[in-house]
């Protein structure tokens, strides 16, 4: 922004202030999707930023860690098997730095009752497979971000 512009953030919009005039701009809701298989965060990456968001990836706890230290998102959808490693860790370390973010499950192993109980003990969000789709994940996603649509006083 030139001489003169002021830019902040209010209610999901920057709002940019231009000699004296506010202009407002839709801030894009920032998800990161922690999966070890590439194909599934490309794929998801491509879907979601077609849908209007902005996102950021990892494969690992550890890439995911830093991420969540240094980034700013709005929802989190998560794998639980990352190539070995416990994705609860993940949810976990999210959870005691940033509880109101949103943590999405999203896994392709197989769900037992035990697993479930887990997940919610660690206070996960929301479960899905990866069985039920893009749309039914865009649907979960949406429903625990809160309202982007406000408009700016």
């Amino acid at each position: 922004m030139g001489s003169g512009a002021v830019q902040m953030q209010q209610s999901g919009h920057v709002l940019a202030f231009l000699n004296g005039r506010g202009i407002t701009s839709p801030v894009k809701p920032h998800i990161l999707f922690v999966d070890d298989e590439a194909d599934w965060r490309e794929m998801l990456t491509l879907y979601f930023r077609h849908k209007g968001f902005e996102v950021s990836t990892a494969a690992t706890v550890s890439e995911a860690k830093d991420w969540v230290e240094h980034g700013l998102y709005k929802l989190i959808v998560l794998d639980l098997n990352l190539a070995g490693e416990d994705g609860l860790e993940v949810l976990r370390y999210v959870k005691a730095r940033s509880p109101e973010v949103p943590v999405v499950v999203f896994t392709g192993i197989d769900v037992d009752e035990n697993l479930v109980k887990r997940c919610l003990a660690d206070r996960v969000d929301g479960f899905m497979r990866k069985t039920g789709g893009l749309e039914s994940l865009l649907t979960e996603v949406r429903r625990h971000l809160p309202s982007l649509t406000e408009t700016a006083p």
